[in-house]
């Protein structure tokens, strides 16, 4: 199973939740449960910064032309995404890139035009993800992800319109087909015409992977590699590689070389969840090993399947920091604060030198009001890792209150101003520990991190939730709808779809829409929770 290629759609899901934040008024019918749609297997996963704070609520709540999209006009591009998706998914690769031309025309909002780019760049379609940035009018405000998009996914090598259609068919067989060898046939036939093409050699490299033709795969996107040495996503699909072929010392290797260059904001979050995964099966100690599969559940925003792989460690192992402490962790995300409070403490007393455990101290203070012991605790922390942007946060916002000490604040403001991009997850990680009684703190923090990806799936589902608490249903309802035509197979779009239904007393509509999130991914842990409290109120099932 790919890492980037597993989900077409996920990205299209992630950025288009972000705009029309108040778009979508009298759209209730779109998140009701859609049983007659078929669920398909997914494939084998400066001045011109783009400033979303500022937009999210004025300018991108609303089309470029200023006009009202009515619900009809907006089931009908939904609908229309999903025919034509369903077609590339068949093969009908022409068909398709027809059908996404036309929907372009179609579409009207700016943020929802760069979603759909990155979607066309990862299924081969260059040109229309060109014709959608072209669409974008306030293209200074998405100068950066544009960007960031370009040296992400954009060949060296130009291609024809038959080109993209003759990849896009190979890619469609490769992973939704089963044809992965018959792709290869078909490539190394045209050996000749394309062997210098570095697209050519990275489909060539999918179809050997998916073969676990691990050799080959990894010679293809070398060579992919070296004709464009600034695509990213060739070098996520190198760490794929590699990481499946047990080569974690090369894998490890790549991610620090990854990590190092801050090349691509897009794939920060991959890069840290294929870190853990590596970690995982480098470290000797048995406690480490556990303690990074745990953590990579954490990183995809799964709290409680944290939670319940935690206590299992802690039932033969009662005495590890680190585990402690990363389910006290998962506890404050899931907002239950004086729980989190024990395990920190008790974390504390095993191991007084565990950052992450002077981190989650400090939030305790920090939302008991101690803002003096909070920062006294975050400097600690900050001592011992004065890189760590996630402590820098929240040491400058608990200055902020507590006000001693301007200097050092101005210090640390600095710091952030110089943040590298791909650190924009520590400002979601604040959001869900020192923001969990302070709404408009916690606004502030997801904006930050959705500023610089606003591609990012646990701040978004973050938000959502955030509008559900405060009854602001149309906002949740907007960040929702944008998902709804182009997620129809994900899981966490289905969830929040539960998360709206349970919002709005529709509870039979939730338990469709949590059993089908988890029908998609078994694992996700927070949907069966909720999933379990519902069942006997509603249907009086046995659990």
């Amino acid at each position: 199973m790919r890492g980037i290629k597993n989900k077409i759609i996920l990205s299209l899901f992630l950025a288009l939740a972000v705009p029309l934040y108040t778009q979508a008024a009298n759209e209730d019918s779109l998140l009701e449960p859609v049983s007659e749609i078929k669920i398909h297997n997914e494939p084998k996963q400066n001045t011109n910064y783009f400033n979303l704070a500022n937009i999210v609520d004025t300018l991108l709540t609303n089309d470029n032309k200023n006009q009202e999209i009515t619900v009809d006009k907006k089931s009908q591009i939904r609908k229309d995404f999903i025919d034509a998706t369903s077609k590339f998914n068949q093969g009908n690769a022409k068909v398709a890139y027809d059908e996404y031309n036309i929907l372009i025309n179609k579409v009207e909002n700016d943020s929802s035009l760069l979603a759909l780019s990155k979607v066309f760049y990862e299924i081969g379609y260059f040109s229309l993800a060109n014709k959608a940035i072209e669409k974008i009018v306030y293209k200074n405000q998405f100068y950066d992800n544009i960007n960031d998009l370009e040296k992400s996914y954009k060949p060296k090598s130009s291609l024809s319109y038959d080109d993209e259609i003759y990849f896009a068919k190979l890619y469609s067989s490769i992973y939704f087909d089963n044809s992965a060898q018959e792709a290869i046939n078909d490539l190394l036939e045209k050996k000749l015409t394309y062997q210098k093409n570095d697209y050519y050699n990275y489909i060539l490299s999918c179809a050997n992977l998916e073969l676990k033709q691990y050799s080959k795969a990894l010679d293809f996107i070398n060579k992919a590699i070296s004709i464009n040495p600034n695509n990213v996503s060739y070098k996520i699909q190198k760490l794929d590689i590699l990481i499946n072929s047990k080569k974690y010392k090369d894998a490890q290797n790549l991610v620090e070389k990854l990590e190092k260059s801050n090349s691509s904001v897009i794939f920060a979050n991959t890069i840290a969840l294929k870190k853990e995964l590596i970690l995982a099966n480098t470290v000797n100690n048995d406690k480490e090993k556990k303690y990074h599969i745990a953590n990579k559940s954490f990183l995809e925003g799964n709290y409680e399947k944290t939670k319940k792989d935690c206590q299992n460690i802690l039932n033969f192992d009662k005495d590890n920091d680190k585990i402690i402490t990363l389910y006290a962790k998962s506890e404050l995300a899931l907002d239950n604060i004086e729980r989190a409070n024990v395990y920190f403490v008790n974390s504390y007393k095993e191991d007084k030198n565990n950052i992450e455990t002077l981190i989650g101290l400090g939030d305790i203070k920090y939302l008991h009001g101690d803002y003096k012991n909070a920062v006294k605790t975050y400097k600690k922390a900050y001592n011992k890792d004065k890189d760590n942007y996630e402590i820098i946060i929240k040491l400058a916002t608990a200055q902020r209150q507590y006000a001693q000490n301007p200097k050092e604040l101005k210090k640390l403001e600095l710091k952030l101003d110089k943040m590298p991009k791909n650190q924009y997850i520590s400002y979601y990680n604040s959001a869900i520990s020192i923001a969990q009684k302070n709404d408009v703190l916690k606004e502030e923090f997801l904006k930050r991190a959705l500023e610089i990806n606003p591609m990012y799936e646990n701040a978004l589902g973050e938000l959502v939730k955030l509008n559900l608490k405060n009854k602001n249903y149309t906002n949740a309802r907007g960040l929702i709808y944008n998902a709804a035509f182009t997620l129809e197979k994900n899981y966490y779009y289905y969830y929040l779809c539960g998360l709206y239904s349970q919002a709005m007393n529709k509870k039979q509509d939730a338990i469709h829409f949590y059993k089908t999130s988890l029908s998609l991914n078994p694992s996700f842990e927070i949907a069966n929770v909720k999933l379990l409290k519902l069942i006997p109120n509603v249907t009086g099932e046995e659990i």
